[in-house]
């Protein structure tokens, strides 16, 4: 017999610089700090009463290497779902705004999403759950890659078959 998880819990992330990590998360991502242990880690939340905390972070040893998620193994990217496709083009604005290091933009038939760096190099995503009517219909796969998706990310319509609310 399996073990039966619930959910993933929370993520953690060794940082370059505690206090520009902390101004990223909170500043250009929105988390909420919802914690901090007092020997350099941070807890960040969307909602304590839910999760007490997604993402923790904690300041790595000078000269630590950079992340490489194109040729380490290890974890690859953290995604955070978004509530509609305003948000996306929200976020991709709030992005644009900071100078946040954009790797793409993409349709993947289940979701719109936009991959991006955090400021040590660490790759994350922001998407949102494109409704399987939509999808269902114009794609072979959902889990696949069907082109970028920034003309919309910029106000032009979103295509037919890929329409988020």
């Amino acid at each position: 017999m399996a073990i039966k998880i619930k959910r993933t819990g929370h993520l953690v992330l060794r940082v370059k610089n505690l206090e520009r990590s902390k101004r990223f998360f909170t500043e250009v991502l929105g988390l909420s700090l919802s914690g901090d242990n007092r020997k350099g880690m941070l807890f960040f939340s969307t909602d304590f009463n839910v999760n007490h905390h997604m993402l923790a972070i904690r300041e790595a040893p000078e000269g630590s290497p950079m992340p490489n998620p194109e040729k380490q193994v290890g974890m690859e990217h953290v995604a955070y779902e978004l509530g509609s496709f305003a948000e996306l083009q929200e976020a991709y604005r709030i992005f644009k705004e900071n100078d946040v290091r954009i790797r793409h933009t993409v349709f993947h038939g289940v979701t719109k999403s936009i991959y991006f760096f955090d400021p040590d190099g660490n790759l994350l995503e922001v998407y949102c759950n494109v409704p399987p009517d939509e999808y269902k219909n114009t794609v072979p796969n959902p889990f696949g890659f069907y082109g970028s998706i920034e003309s919309e990310l910029e106000g032009a319509p979103q295509k037919q078959g890929t329409v988020v609310p």
